[in-house]
């Protein structure tokens, strides 16, 4: 037991005051007269040791009480649990979350300038001689190197406030990992967060009792929030001078019920639409708007909600899709009933080609590719096509009698209906509302039965009588892997003649790759793809910010006919980043906050030091509010030790004990 003001415990020679006071006993004595003294004297001598062994007590009470008092106000506390910042052999880290949450208002300030203050008072109430790190969500690599004082104080300055945040058990890892760099035995960790539901993740954490942690629970006066959680169109291909609908998703994190929310949409700065929206407490709402695209465009939604405001306004990029190249692998010389669909279409440049005299290369940037037969094409090329589905594009596959994506074996002429379709799949979404009871479907004169054991995630979107399937959707990677039963040959089936197959290639042929990303989450993605190769093949590919007061070279990687950009850090921000070479611009993306800290879900100090205690961690403190602010953080942490209650407690007890000795022991 250590004691934080050793020198209050000269004050134990108080002590000497009750024992003075019993050796001297200051007590008057009054005379009585009496005729006859022998009883007095009887009574007197059998009396004499009870009162001795009283005042005893008494004076063992006074002492007790006395001694009590001076060690509580001494602040005894467990040495063990005294940080090692005097240590030479111990590390300083100091943890700040500079995600977007903690941007949210704590008192007068936001909880980041809370914890960046009460920081700087912690560092510089260390011994000079001490080594620091600070860790921030951003991973800054000059930070998390030993500094000395006057270093660690210039870097908390001049932290960044917008990061996507790190869990708990990166971070520790991280200073584990920091700590064997740079061969420290211990280390003492401060950690400033809101301990926000999305961070609190300790999975595979490997507790060090080395790792001292005082943590600093900070939190907002504003426990609410309403923000667009997403943004989507409700046709993902976007054609020139064609009406187009934008959705929004508007989440109430509240308990009180928003009426008329006004929702702005701009294009270019420009405003293009606006309307209300009412969204109940704790709850979430949807809301459409119309708009007529001319060329590309840099589209933002926004709302006015203070003072979270980060998640506020939701940026995208809106992309006039461009002709849609399609190629039909057959040896058919015949005109096709694909032919005349897409071919005298200005969207789409349609192609046939014999599969025998193709180039491969040639498929690499095709919006959709249908095989007429799918033993037509060898192993190889399949695969290399399935290769192609994986990035994103589209293909259809239609059977023969002998393939390997149908089982032949089952093949069957039994004329039959169309039995089943799963309208309420998205696939189905902008084709038809509803399908009426006596609708003309298709009929099949042959069929084959699909392979579904080939993908692992084969789903039937129409079905026959007999309960085989017509037509299957698969996902693989990015794009989508479509098979027919039946051939598009008159023989087979009268599904070209029947209104459903147009709608149902058109959509199959709008799903197909490359279509771009409406937006990328900062912190999160770390990869995006480029169609147009013609200018990686020198190089010098760069991001740059809308402003151009921003430029980072990226990694580049060539695939399948498309470049891979892969970041090898994270963007300073929201907003919008061109992907330029040289001075030409190949593509525009729009990236927003995560809307994981959207959510108003925090734990409070109690759950954070039962959450950190269950797995072991060395846990010296979780602090409290008024504690974080103090100007002695450290001092303020070794007062909430309880042992000085322990010796208040005993202090009564002894003056307790005391009086009632002296008022009832006769």
């Amino acid at each position: 037991m250590r004691f934080l003001y050793p020198n209050i415990l000269w004050c134990l020679f108080a002590l000497a005051i009750p024992i003075i006071i019993h050796l001297f006993n200051f007590r008057r004595h009054k005379i009585v007269y009496f005729s006859n003294t022998a009883t007095l004297k009887t009574i007197e001598q059998e009396n004499a040791k009870t009162k001795k062994l009283k005042y005893i007590i008494a004076l063992i009470m006074r002492m007790l009480f006395v001694a009590a008092l001076v060690f509580a106000f001494a602040y005894p506390y467990n040495p063990d649990q005294k940080l090692k910042t005097d240590d030479a052999d111990n590390l300083v880290a100091v943890y700040i979350d500079n995600s977007m949450s903690m941007q949210s208002q704590s008192s007068e300030i936001s909880l980041i300038e809370d914890a960046r203050a009460s920081a700087r008072k912690i560092v510089s109430n260390i011994s000079p001689s001490q080594r620091f790190v600070l860790l921030t969500n951003s991973r800054q690599p000059d930070n998390e190197y030993p500094m000395n004082q006057d270093e660690m104080l210039m870097s908390i300055d001049a932290m960044q406030t917008e990061s996507s945040p790190m869990s708990i058990n990166v971070l520790y890892e991280n200073l584990q990992m920091i700590m064997r760099r740079n061969g420290f035995k211990s280390a003492s960790l401060f950690m400033y967060s809101d301990f926000q539901d999305n961070m609190m993740n300790l999975d595979g954490i490997v507790a060090d009792s080395a790792i001292q942690i005082v943590a600093m629970p900070l939190k907002s006066d504003y426990q609410q929030n309403i923000y667009i959680d997403t943004v989507w169109l409700s046709s993902p291909i976007l054609q020139k001078d064609l009406a187009n609908e934008i959705n929004v998703r508007v989440v109430n994190e509240s308990s009180k019920e928003i009426k008329g929310l006004p929702v702005n949409f701009e294009i270019d700065g420009k405003a293009v639409a606006f309307n209300t929206i009412d969204v109940p407490a704790n709850g979430r709402n949807d809301i459409s708007m119309q708009f007529i695209l001319n060329e590309n465009g840099k589209g933002s939604v926004s709302i006015n909600d203070f003072p979270i405001t980060f998640d506020d306004a939701y940026n995208f990029t809106l992309n006039v899709r461009p002709v849609i190249k399609i190629v039909e692998l057959s040896t058919d010389n015949g005109v096709s009933a694909i032919q005349t669909l897409f071919s005298k279409d200005s969207l789409f440049n349609y192609t046939r080609i014999d599969p025998r005299r193709i180039d491969q290369q040639y498929l690499s940037d095709c919006q959709l590719i249908i095989i007429d037969g799918d033993d037509i094409v060898n192993e190889t090329m399949m695969q290399s096509i399935f290769d192609l589905a994986k990035e994103g594009c589209s293909v259809v596959l239609l059977p023969s009698e002998s393939s390997e994506n149908f089982e032949s074996s089952k093949f069957s002429e039994d004329t039959l209906s169309i039995n089943a379709i799963a309208s309420q799949h998205p696939f189905f979404d902008d084709i038809f509302v509803s399908i009426p009871e006596n609708a003309d479907l298709p009929k099949v004169y042959k069929h084959v039965q699909i392979n579904k054991s080939r993908f692992n995630n084969s789903l039937s979107l129409i079905s026959l009588q007999n309960g085989t399937s017509f037509f299957t959707l698969s996902k693989i990677g990015a794009g989508n892997v479509f098979a027919f039963a039946s051939k598009f040959d008159k023989n087979w089936t009268n599904f070209t003649e029947n209104s459903l197959f147009v709608p149902i290639m058109y959509k199959i042929a709008m799903l197909g790759g490359q279509v771009n990303r409406l937006s990328y989450t900062v912190g999160v993605d770390k990869e995006l793809s480029v169609n147009d190769l013609t200018a990686f093949s020198e190089g010098d590919i760069r991001i740059r910010d809308v402003e151009n007061t921003f430029e980072m070279i990226p990694m580049v990687e060539l695939r399948n006919n498309r470049a891979l950009i892969r970041l090898y850090d994270e963007l300073p921000g929201t907003g919008f980043y061109t992907i330029n070479h040289g001075d030409e611009v190949l593509a525009t993306t729009a990236w927003n906050d995560s809307r994981l800290e959207s959510k108003m879900k925090f734990f409070d100090r109690e759950e954070v030091d039962k959450l950190l205690k269950d797995k072991g961690l060395n846990v010296l403190a979780v602090m409290k509010a008024d504690d974080i602010r103090s100007n002695n953080v450290m001092e303020m942490m070794v007062r909430r030790s309880m042992m000085w209650k322990s010796f208040i407690i005993m202090a009564l007890c002894a003056l307790l004990i005391e009086i009632l000795v002296l008022r009832f022991w006769k």
